[in-house]
């Protein structure tokens, strides 16, 4: 991520809520120079709370109803971390998720929504709405006709939930809508709640109206009455409470644990620390919880962050009393209200349509993004990290020094000394990145993991590593946070694979940069080279192609976040397993498959073995969104040249993945024949998603494109 001076203020952005999204679309008109943001959400898409019933009855598709992170966070020019947040440290200034390091902050805002106030383990909250859809549709998978569903809650998301269930399961199975007030909608005018509660008959939703529900276990839903109801779940749409790291971490929160905010939608208790949305309160000027006040708050949201990160006053915001609101009622019609006046009927859904579909248009077109220019700073040793970052950094990182490391991180030197085994092969190679992700712990696995597939490629067992780091000018606090989550991320690798991190070099420069000198140990009668691919072997490709092309997408806005996910998944996953698993099964030449493309690395083998091949291109593998973005021209700046190297080769959306250039790509083999499919459902079962992608077979070096496996392989 470029800036145009110096990081001063790292804004993070918990949550993907609809402020949030509001406050991304700002900073992408208007980045605020010197303010890093980070966005940290659960999932890659964030649900829109308005299109939720409309998705569930069928209304809408997935992508119509969810905003794609990735597009927008790169619009923002924002750090996108896709983690679960399970903590909150105040005093440190620092965020805990899943999976990965803790996350410092200068500024930060929350916008997580909340949860529905039940009893522990009493049934399924309808939020966070994008884990309620995964339950719900594992709930369908167990579901038997004729079961009964309740809905809890007689306001209007639970009224529409229950309304759009019936029209989704159109009574396969039956809906039950238990509310606490004497019918559904209670604080709605008169003619409202006559809309809708006649509306709910009609569809066939029973109702139980006037009692409360308890939790729900074995079947029944007890109420408060001392009846109950044979129900096979039950889903909770009432009232908010905030989610329980928010009071933990000792913020202000109200009686129901939502952050306590004052108009300017700053914390009471803590300057530095703003929240909006279900999951915030706002002192004297309490609103219901509805995604219409989380929408309005995002504009005032950005305007006080920037105003926050710039040490200038921070506005107030003044929301307007009421609020219109609008129910869907599945029916084809929808139900309005605002000031005591209500109307229904079809024209009002169509508006309501169009309201959704123009507030969603804001966030699903990508935005261009705006590139500055870097700070000029002193080259040379001059731009050598201090030793208080790198100290700080190197703290805490996994140490495996064994006993051929003689002088590593353990005891730091001018050098690094290992004895090598006697009789072992020294196997050596190195690589280096500048950031291509803007998460520097994701970053860092990668690169450890591509650094590391060269060893993999000959069969060797990484031994230690040294490391060349960069990262951009900023505090040492800044500095330091952000070369030990890159090493974080590489260590947890390098230790996987039982390499020792024995030493490196740190230094500024304009963006993060990461790379690692790599030696590894191997029998010298058992290396893999490329030059010993025979005559009849199966080619055998570990990982699906597409990194570069999804890399690129992602720069430009194009990548959607799931796609984007996919790619970081296998680019992280090292290739030890499929080493091994390829050297049980008797491989004969490996390489692995990086800037050259599979075309590019194919070739590089048949020249070295005096042999030519044929490759399916049916069978090659590709990573999600990776053939709809090459169908769209996307590549990578190294395809064209990669692609004149093989002039002649046909081209077109899916043969562009043969000239992609890979990061942290998979191995591709020569295995004989007999062998192949063991080999293949090996690597399967050990989570490789293994391919057979073509035959190697007497002749010239050349490569044949064959769009069918015309030729197959010889298995007896």
């Amino acid at each position: 991520m470029r800036s145009d001076e110096p990081i001063s203020t790292d804004l993070v952005l918990l949550g993907a809520g609809h402020a949030h999204v509001e406050v991304l679309r700002h900073f992408a008109m208007r980045p605020e120079p010197g303010v890093r943001l980070t966005l940290i959400g659960r999932e890659p898409e964030t649900p829109y709370t308005g299109m939720l019933p409309g998705l569930i009855r069928g209304d809408y598709s997935f992508e119509q109803a969810h905003i794609d992170l990735a597009p927008l966070a790169a619009a923002a020019r924002a750090r996108l971390i896709l983690a679960e947040a399970t903590a909150i440290d105040l005093a440190e200034r620092q965020v805990a998720v899943t999976g990965r390091p803790t996350i410092p902050f200068d500024l930060l805002s929350i916008d997580i929504g909340g949860e529905p106030a039940m009893p522990p383990d009493g049934g399924q909250p309808v939020k966070p709405i994008g884990q309620f859809l995964a339950r719900l549709s594992a709930l369908e998978e167990q579901l038997a006709a004729g079961a009964r569903i309740a809905v809890v809650g007689g306001g209007a998301g639970g009224t529409e939930l229950a309304l759009a269930l019936a029209r989704r399961y159109r009574n396969r199975v039956h809906i039950v809508l238990v509310c606490d007030s004497p019918e559904p909608l209670a604080g709605a005018p008169a003619y409202a709640r006559s809309i809708a509660r006649s509306t709910v008959v009609d569809a066939g939703v029973e109702l139980a109206c006037g009692v409360s529900a308890g939790a729900w276990a074995n079947g029944r839903l007890p109420l408060s009455d001392g009846s109950f109801l044979d129900v096979a779940a039950a889903l909770w749409a009432t009232g908010v409470v905030g989610p329980a790291l928010l009071a933990a971490s000792g913020l202000a929160c109200d009686a129901t644990g939502c952050v306590r905010v004052a108009s300017t939608l700053q914390s009471v208790s803590h300057a530095f620390v703003f929240a909006a949305g279900d999951c915030a309160t706002v002192d004297g000027n309490t609103r219901p919880k509805a995604g219409v006040w989380a929408v309005r708050a995002g504009a005032p949201l950005a305007a006080n962050l920037r105003r926050a990160a710039a040490g200038r006053k921070l506005r107030r915001w003044r929301p307007q009393p009421d609020a219109l609101a609008i129910v869907g009622l599945g029916d084809g019609r929808a139900l309005a209200w605002r000031n005591g006046v209500a109307v229904a009927g079809r024209p009002i859904w169509r508006w309501k349509d169009w309201i959704d579909r123009r507030w969603m248009r804001m966030y699903q077109r990508p935005m261009a993004r705006m590139a500055g220019e870097d700070p000029m700073r002193c080259g040379g040793c001059g731009a050598k990290v201090g030793a208080e970052v790198l100290a700080g950094a190197l703290a805490g990182l996994p140490r495996l020094p064994g006993a051929d490391v003689l002088i590593g991180l353990d005891a730091p030197d001018d050098a690094a000394v290992m004895l090598p085994p006697p009789g072992m092969a020294v196997v050596q190679s190195v690589d280096h990145f500048r950031a291509f992700i803007d998460d520097p712990f994701v970053f860092g696995e990668i690169a450890a993991a591509h650094a590391l597939s060269d060893l993999h490629a000959m069969g060797a067992r990484p031994w230690t590593a040294l490391a060349v780091a960069a990262v951009p000018y900023a505090s040492a606090r800044r500095m330091r946070a952000e070369l030990a989550d890159m090493l974080k991320g590489a260590t947890d690798v390098l230790a996987a694979d039982g390499c020792a991190l024995v030493g490196g070099h740190s230094a500024e420069a304009a963006e993060p940069a990461l790379g690692f000198s790599v030696t590894g140990l191997a029998d010298p009668g058992r290396l893999l080279r490329k030059s010993g691919l025979q005559p009849g072997n199966a080619l055998i490709l570990t990982k699906p192609l597409g990194t570069g092309i999804v890399l690129a997408g992602h720069m430009r806005g194009l990548a959607h976040a799931a796609w984007l996910q996919a790619a970081v998944g296998s680019m992280r996953t090292s290739n030890a397993m499929a080493s091994q698993v390829l050297g049980e099964f008797g491989a004969t030449a490996c390489t692995d498959v990086t800037g050259f493309g599979l075309a590019g690395h194919l070739m590089e083998m048949l020249q070295a073995s005096g042999v030519g091949a044929v490759l399916w291109t049916d069978a090659v593998p590709a990573l999600p969104g990776a053939l709809e973005l090459a169908a769209q021209g996307v590549e990578s700046t190294l395809a064209p040249q990669n692609r004149r190297a093989l002039s002649g080769t046909a081209t077109g959306a899916v043969t562009a993945l043969l000239f992609d250039p890979q990061t942290s790509g998979g191995l591709l083999a020569g295995v004989p024949a007999n062998k192949a499919d063991a080999c293949v459902a090996a690597m399967r079962q050990h989570g490789m998603p293994a391919t057979v992608v073509g035959m190697v077979e007497a002749g010239d070096p050349a490569l044949r494109l064959e769009a069918t496996q015309s030729l197959r392989r010889d298995t007896a």
